[in-house]
């Protein structure tokens, strides 16, 4: 009798230990890094008062789980982030080539929309290997579309509507296929995108 209640008692504790680890997110020491460069790349304040929306960054504190900030979602079982949701977040600033945002390889849906970006959307967002959602809408970007999202093979869900987006001066790597547009080359290899918003940009000869 004495054996069965040491037993339970031991199940028991296995049982909330095990419980306690599942529910515990673990933030990779990187990724935290990285998402803290990020934040630190803008300065947060409102710049239109029109949009109505949450300092999330403001909210994020160093050396704590980074998969509990705001806007961020990770796999429970690797602590990589997957999810970074910031639209709406009052950042200021140019999304840099060199942004620590592209250091986070597992990121699968990444929304920055109605942010003031102000500035080119780099090539370095092909490097997010694993996306299938981006969404950039109203962020005060210009220039072309980089050629580089058709190498983003999995990106399902496109969202770049209004700002100020051009399809003019292809690539030169891309110089021999005449027959398309521009615009048209840069999605060639998107195979899984099944939704795209493009609106209210300056995009040409897309018939």
């Amino acid at each position: 009798m004495m054996i069965t209640i040491i037993w339970s008692f031991c199940l028991l504790f296995c049982l909330s230990h095990s419980t306690l680890v599942i529910a515990k997110h673990l933030c990779l020491p990187d990724q935290r890094d990285a998402l803290w460069e990020f934040k630190n790349e803008f300065y947060v304040q409102e710049f239109d008062p029109s949009i109505s929306g949450d300092k999330k960054t403001e909210k994020w504190r160093n050396n704590t789980d980074c998969c509990s900030w705001d806007g961020v979602s990770c796999d429970p079982k690797t602590g990589v982030v997957v999810e970074l949701k910031l639209g709406y977040s009052y950042l200021n600033g140019p999304l840099r080539s060199n942004s620590s945002l592209f250091r986070l390889q597992h990121l699968q849906r990444l929304d920055l929309s109605s942010n003031n970006l102000f500035g080119i959307l780099p090539e370095s967002i092909g490097n997010l290997k694993q996306l299938r959602s981006l969404s950039l809408f109203r962020c005060n970007l210009f220039g072309k579309i980089p050629s580089s999202l058709g190498s983003l093979s999995y990106l399902a869900y496109l969202l770049l509507s209004y700002n100020d987006l051009t399809n003019n001066e292809g690539p030169d790597s891309m110089g021999n296929v005449n027959q398309l547009t521009d615009f048209q080359l840069v999605l060639l290899n998107l195979t899984s995108l099944i939704w795209i918003d493009l609106g209210s940009n300056q995009f040409k000869d897309l018939t």
